[in-house]
């Protein structure tokens, strides 16, 4: 990938964090956004693309864990975003787990490894199909937990990765905190955001720091991530009370 490219940067969408990231992502990275269930990765990446399709992108969502319909009924419901709009003008599309060709959920009999190559093989053909800016899948342990070997499991999340920085796609990955499957993901990506709750007196706040982002400096502090109608943003502010 050439250094002009490595320096582009990508707008988030969500206000306050391009500030953390000094700027944005680096076009065409893996960038993994990370933490406990009911942290809000979900309305991160949603609104990550959403900021693409808003400036007349095509962008890309894999879902492995639920139907699309679902996720695009809840953040109408939650905030008001309009997904099917973006998806009719063909700027948002969708794959989730009732494409036949990835069958996660009918996954037991197949070898792991086998179904992650077929995932990499239809993620590779839908990204030259659809030539989207920015790719947004949740979550990729669906895919992983079945992987025994901690040298098997790194090669395969390479593969995967490398099949974005290929195509010059802007991507964030969510991964939960579990069985240790999150450090092993993050360890690949160009950037990690790690978002948590905190709880400090009596108060219960999420938080966002950046944990790592290759080739740039970032805001080394854990800040306030605020949820209200209008979506995420990220206050200039510590959860931790003085």
């Amino acid at each position: 990938m050439a250094d002009a490219d490595m320096r582009e940067r990508v707008n988030t969408g969500i206000p306050g964090l391009d500030e953390m990231l000094r700027g944005g992502y680096f076009k065409g990275t893996v960038n993994v956004v990370s933490g406990d269930s009911g942290t809000g990765k979900t309305i991160f990446g949603t609104q990550f693309i959403l900021e693409g399709a808003k400036k007349g992108e095509k962008v890309m969502c894999i879902i492995t864990s639920e139907e699309s319909k679902s996720i695009v009924r809840e953040m109408y419901t939650s905030f008001g975003w309009n997904l099917e709009e973006y998806v009719n003008k063909g700027l948002i599309v969708f794959v989730d787990i009732t494409d036949p060709s990835l069958r996660l959920q009918k996954s037991v009999e197949i070898a792991p490894s086998e179904l992650i190559k077929s995932f990499k093989k239809l993620v590779e053909s839908k990204i030259e199909e659809i030539q989207p800016s920015r790719i947004f899948i949740d979550s990729i342990e669906a895919l992983f937990l079945a992987i025994e070997s901690n040298y098997k499991l790194r090669t395969l999340i390479d593969d995967v990765f490398g099949v974005f920085r290929k195509h010059e796609v802007t991507s964030v990955i969510t991964v939960g905190a579990m069985y240790g499957l999150d450090s092993m993901v993050e360890y690949g990506a160009d950037s990690v955001v790690k978002l948590g709750r905190i709880i400090a007196g009596n108060n219960l706040q999420r938080s966002i720091y950046v944990m790592k982002m290759r080739g740039s400096g970032t805001i080394n502090e854990v800040r306030v991530l605020n949820i209200s109608d209008s979506g995420m943003q990220v206050l200039a502010q510590s959860p931790y009370l003085e």
